[in-house]
């Protein structure tokens, strides 16, 4: 073990695995969390990219956390208006996990590398050398940082017994907001409704029967549970981290629940601040690098996620006058690249050069658990810098193509396997980094 003590306060997915890969980096790492014994356990979606995480963490999900996935998805949003069956299948497939049995399974694992559960007042009491905080909304450091969207979001959960024998998720809106609805275990249903925060104080069951198709769901249903309601507005951060601090999570930024992709940036981001937290605290000359990562990814992340849903909330066009909607697509952005017509395929023989503003610059990588600084690619219109495409070094590839007679040549050249090459070149063609010389 390495003489450096993380303490990491909250046990949910984002603070138990930064707490794993830290200690499998062999930091003494002690995590704390009272909250998850409090903590609402619903089923909840993985995207199928969440292997490269668990990949990553050297884990596999055990057939105990799994839940089996409903038959069928029904959306009435926008234009759209009735169900359609799963269609994923194999390594494209989602999952479908009990958070109860997935975050007791995440808390398991880090015990199992050797991190020691402390009590939070512990960990918050006195100085340490550095603190990732992962406590999530409840944001033990993090609250006088955060930043809260202008549209205040209140999430009205109630659960009824249905006994559906084939039970679907919903997703549906209606004037004042959307209801997300999901069979749980046992016969039961969990019916959310999202709406502003002052709409909270029309009742529940009038709100729902606003919402037709998924009140006819549990129209027969008793009602099993009172109804309970959280706050569910986004917010940011105007730091995601210190000399000595880390924002990991929910505590860093929370997104809108619209996004269904809490747990995946919870666990993805636990593995980079895994990374930042071992530069500042190995390599100091560097520390400055890893934080300004750190601060651009995150914002980043919740700029993108963002403008994304404020343009998901814009296909609903139905309740033009309903300030819910009005205010979730407010200053929405243009976007070129929406509008950027489909290049011609590619051919060996193209000439292709530099699009306008794309440079090569230095800039900071995760690379080997460390942050370092790199040649990346940079454009004006994308969101992030990259280096990497497969095993292909972008930087590289690029000044080849740029100084090459034609895509043939570079493709065909030992420095790069011909399939890889042929990939990376297509994908930096049809991202807007390369352009046919006229």
């Amino acid at each position: 073990m390495r003489t450096s003590d993380i303490k990491v306060v909250g046990g949910g997915p984002a603070g138990a695995s930064v707490a794993l890969r830290l200690s499998q980096l062999g930091f003494s790492v002690t995590l704390s969390d009272e909250s998850s014994s409090r903590r609402q356990h619903v089923i909840e979606s993985l995207p199928s990219s969440i292997r490269i995480v668990f990949e990553a963490l050297g884990l596999e999900l055990p057939p105990k956390v799994l839940v089996k996935r409903p038959p069928e998805h029904r959306v009435y949003w926008g234009e759209v208006k009735g169900g359609f069956p799963w269609k994923t299948t194999g390594d494209e497939a989602s999952f479908l996990v009990s958070r109860r049995a997935f975050d007791a399974f995440l808390r398991e694992a880090a015990e199992a590398a050797g991190v020691e559960w402390i009590s939070t007042r512990d960990t918050v009491r006195g100085t340490h050398p550095f603190i990732i905080d992962a406590s999530g909304r409840a944001g033990l450091l993090a609250r006088p940082y955060r930043i809260y969207e202008r549209a205040r979001t209140l999430a009205l959960t109630a659960h009824f017994g249905t006994k559906e024998p084939s039970p679907p998720t919903v997703i549906e809106a209606f004037d004042e907001g959307f209801v997300w609805s999901a069979p749980l275990p046992n016969g039961l249903r969990d019916v959310t409704i999202f709406v502003d925060a002052e709409s909270g104080r029309e009742p529940y069951d009038l709100l729902l029967a606003r919402a037709p198709n998924s009140a006819a769901l549990v129209a027969d249903a008793p009602r099993v549970s009172p109804v309970n309601g959280t706050d569910a507005t986004p917010y940011a951060s105007r730091r995601y981290c210190g000399p000595d601090f880390l924002l990991v999570g929910d505590a860093a930024s929370f997104l809108d629940p619209l996004s269904a992709h809490g747990v995946h940036k919870a666990m993805d981001g636990a593995l980079v601040a895994a990374a930042v937290a071992r530069t500042i605290l190995e390599r100091p000359s560097s520390a400055s690098l890893a934080r300004l990562f750190y601060e651009d990814r995150e914002d980043r992340i919740y700029r993108t996620t963002s403008e994304r849903l404020k343009r998901l909330y814009a296909q609903e066009t139905r309740f033009p006058t309903s300030l819910f909607w009005r205010r979730r697509c407010a200053n929405l952005r243009g976007d070129d690249r929406a509008s950027r017509p489909s290049p011609r395929p590619l051919t060996p023989t193209m000439k292709l050069r530099a699009a306008e503003g794309v440079r090569i610059v230095e800039g900071p990588v995760l690379e080997n658990d460390f942050i370092v600084s790199r040649e990346v690619l940079l454009a004006p219109d994308t969101e992030r810098p990259v280096r990497y495409w497969d095993s292909i070094c972008l930087p590289d590839l690029f000044r080849e193509v740029i100084t090459s007679s034609d895509v043939g040549r570079v493709a065909g050249t030992a420095r790069f396997p011909v399939d890889l090459a042929l990939g990376a070149i297509d994908w930096l063609y049809r991202s807007g980094y390369l352009i046919v010389e006229s």
